[in-house]
């Protein structure tokens, strides 16, 4: 499976489906189910070449999709446990030497309340994959690479009530990044890391539809390749592991059934603690949700943070990029026309400068826009057919690095 993989697009940021249980996916209220996405596609820029600038030649591919899903629920009295199998084969038409791209995920979710007042979180994804969704949270890389990566997201957590009014959670995640491509300069060299992250909050309920809480969470970002950042420099992979702080204020408030919001600000600080370097920027991620008719939702949100990235030495060595200060902003509506067909729609907007020591690449800017509207029309229980259309655009101050994507599909889903 040696073929070109690109990153999440608008699943960076975590935007799922925006309508409950979509026909193609399996269903969260049944104890077992499976479901299948049959579609033909068109890629006009599948191996993400620069629009100028390069040698190489922008390459644009028909083909055809198949993506099976199998899911499996178990409902207990304190305890709900799903598990979930995802597979994905695209085929293009004008790649002869390497035609298919094969995508394997699994996904666990375990939720166990001891009593009313102290419940247990469990999640974990695990993703295999030529074409992989490999940010969780943001995007770190926009551009494709070569060979087979695997990426396992997993987290626990504790939410409980010491009285009415007073709560906290206590939770633990890491992600860990591993790419196929070795050696110098590589993408395991530039991104194979381990990512951890624990917080504590404390939460105050003033409402019944409102929570007040502050916390803090600590992470670590640990590169693991054992690799040189380039050929002919002495830097290693782990020359960026960085410590992080952060300090929020947050606020969970529901207006009315249909109108909710989750907010979360403060401060993050960076300790690149083998480059001897820190930085400080405010911290953020906030989300809003409204249901305004039966079927139809808008959601909106905001998140920021420091994010790993592939761009580390500039062709001088004239100085070295830490990571990047990233912050995505994203939207997402479906709506019902009627009772059969619905309309979806999605954007993000991802603005990040590259921060590190030297001249380098530093200060310099990535603006990432990626965009999707479908229509699916829901043919009885079990089948519906959708048809979409996908934009992807890099800017970038980095040379031969901004690209242009377009890309659009028709197809079948189904559900038992």
């Amino acid at each position: 499976m040696k073929s070109l993989i690109t990153c999440a697009g608008l699943a960076a940021v975590g935007m799922v489906n925006l309508d409950a249980q979509p026909i193609g996916e399996p269903s969260l209220s049944k104890p077992w189910s499976v479901s299948a996405k049959l579609r033909g596609f068109y890629d006009s820029n599948y191996n993400t070449v620069p629009d100028s600038g390069t040698i190489y030649t922008k390459k644009d591919s028909f083909g055809f999709s198949v993506a099976p899903s199998v899911g499996v629920n178990f409902f207990r009295d304190q305890t709900t446990l799903s598990l979930r199998y995802d597979f994905d084969l695209r085929w293009y038409e004008s790649r002869k030497d390497d035609e298919l791209d094969m995508y394997h995920a699994g996904t666990l979710d375990l939720a166990h309340s001891f009593n009313e007042r102290y419940r247990l979180e469990l999640h974990d994804t695990f993703a295999y994959t030529d074409e992989p969704m490999v940010g969780e949270g943001q995007a770190a890389t926009f551009v494709r690479t070569k060979g087979n990566n695997l990426r396992n997201y997993a987290g626990i957590g504790l939410v409980g009530s010491f009285t009415e009014y007073w709560g906290f959670r206590v939770g633990y995640e890491n992600t860990l990044y591993d790419y196929e491509e070795k050696g110098p300069g590589s993408r395991s060299a530039l991104l194979d890391r381990l990512e951890h992250k624990a917080t504590v909050d404390l939460r105050r309920v003033l409402q019944p539809t409102t929570t007040a809480l502050l916390g803090y969470s600590f992470g670590y970002t640990a590169y693991t390749a054992d690799e040189r950042l380039a050929l002919g420099s002495t830097l290693m992979s782990d020359y960026r592991d960085y410590l992080s702080h952060f300090a929020f204020a947050g606020l969970n408030h529901e207006f009315n059934p249909q109108f909710d919001t989750q907010i979360r600000v403060g401060a993050q600080i960076a300790d690149f603690k083998n480059a001897h370097d820190d930085h400080v920027r405010p911290y953020a991620d906030a989300a809003l949700g409204y249901r305004y008719a039966e079927g139809s939702r808008l959601q909106v949100g905001v998140k920021s943070g420091f994010v790993s990235t592939d761009i580390a030495l500039d062709q001088s060595y004239s100085g070295v990029t830490l990571a990047t200060d990233s912050t995505t902003f994203y939207v997402g509506l479906s709506h019902r026309i009627t009772e059969r067909l619905t309309a979806q729609a999605r954007g993000q907007w991802q603005m990040l400068q590259y921060i590190g020591q030297g001249i380098g690449y530093n200060d310099e800017w990535d603006n990432y826009y990626a965009a999707d509207a479908s229509l699916i029309y829901q043919i009885n229980q079990n089948l519906a057919v959708d048809a979409g259309y996908l934009y992807d655009k890099l800017d970038s101050d980095i040379p031969i690095r901004a690209y242009t994507r377009h890309r659009a599909y028709i197809g079948l889903r189904a559900t038992y």
